[in-house]
């Protein structure tokens, strides 16, 4: 299942997802890495510093529930 969510659900849940359901439930983000089309996993630990309110280079985010 994918839910588009806003960037400030996509940082209070990736820096509170317990470690438990964090391979079931992941954010994910368009735009990551140069890459505008497709939607690449964010990590809390490598990617806290992101700039989550940028909508030009983050345009969309997305929780995934697998």
């Amino acid at each position: 299942m994918k839910i588009k969510i806003s960037p400030f659900i996509a940082k209070i849940v990736l820096k509170f997802l317990p470690y438990g359901i964090s391979h079931r439930v992941l954010i994910m983000c368009r735009g990551y890495g140069e890459d505008d089309f497709n939607f690449t996993e964010i990590i809390w630990e490598d990617d806290k510093d992101l700039e989550f309110y940028d909508r030009n280079n983050y345009p969309e985010f997305q929780l995934w529930i697998i």
